[in-house]
């Protein structure tokens, strides 16, 4: 965990993401970092257990309010009030536990962030597509600015769709977006292609968009397990998300 207090606009990012009030962009920007900074994560963690302790805190204060309103009492209107302050604090309970599991994150997207790292794209100079909108493309993906990488490589991609870097890093960028869905069929039909470069980590990214998307059968039927560079971890993944 970093040392010292968060800065406060750190904390409010952190907080907004808990809370679910973070814009869409501003929450995807948000998942990419959380996803290759373990210490991003543990300060979620963190967070979420505040926020679930500050809610806890109120009802635990209510109930308190309560007993001291009728403590004076006569002890036959105690006895009558103990079983209502029991109930309360069963509510509360079953509230602190109902927001812990709102805000949690889900199998997929705890293994995913455990295991996915963005591949750092190809070195600028010795890009191995000779195109200066490409290399445009390629500054702008290791800048971790994805949404502009797309931008610029999908009209490349349409007047040379059987290129497989470009399906490659179109892909990858979507993935880091979390848009994993449509990051699919571009690895999936590098990860087809006996000849290409890439198809090894393709495949390897396409079972994460695969674990990603929640689509445990298709993980299954890729047979990832046995592959001789990602199958240990794949095989982890396959231990610890068994939905």
């Amino acid at each position: 965990m970093r040392q010292g207090a968060l800065r406060q606009e750190a904390f409010e990012e952190l907080e907004a993401y808990v809370l679910g009030t973070m814009e869409e962009g501003q929450r995807i920007t948000f998942e990419q970092k959380l996803a290759s900074d373990p210490e991003l994560r543990e300060e979620l963690e963190l967070e979420r257990e505040n926020i679930l302790a500050v809610e806890m805190a109120g009802v635990e204060r209510t109930l308190k309010d309560l007993r001291a309103a009728h403590g004076t009492g006569s002890t036959e209107g105690g006895s009558r009030w103990a079983p209502l302050l029991k109930y309360a604090a069963m509510l509360a309970l079953l509230l602190g536990a109902g927001i812990w599991w709102a805000v949690r994150p889900s199998a997929q997207e705890r293994v995913f962030a455990q295991y996915y790292h963005p591949d750092p794209g190809l070195p600028v100079p010795m890009s191995v597509v000779k195109d200066p909108e490409f290399q445009d493309a390629m500054v702008a993906y290791k800048l971790e600015d994805y949404a502009e990488a797309v931008a610029k490589w999908e009209p490349l991609l349409r007047t040379n769709p059987g290129n497989d870097t470009l399906q490659f890093y179109i892909a990858s960028a979507l993935l880091a977006q979390g848009r994993a869905g449509e990051a699919v069929p571009h690895f999936r039909e590098v990860a087809a292609n006996a000849v290409s470069a890439f198809q090894g980590k393709a495949r390897w990214f396409l079972y994460l968009a695969y674990l990603r998307s929640g689509n445990h059968e298709a993980m299954r039927h890729m047979g990832i397990t046995d592959d001789p560079v990602y199958g240990e971890r794949a095989r982890e993944i396959e231990r610890q998300y068994n939905p």
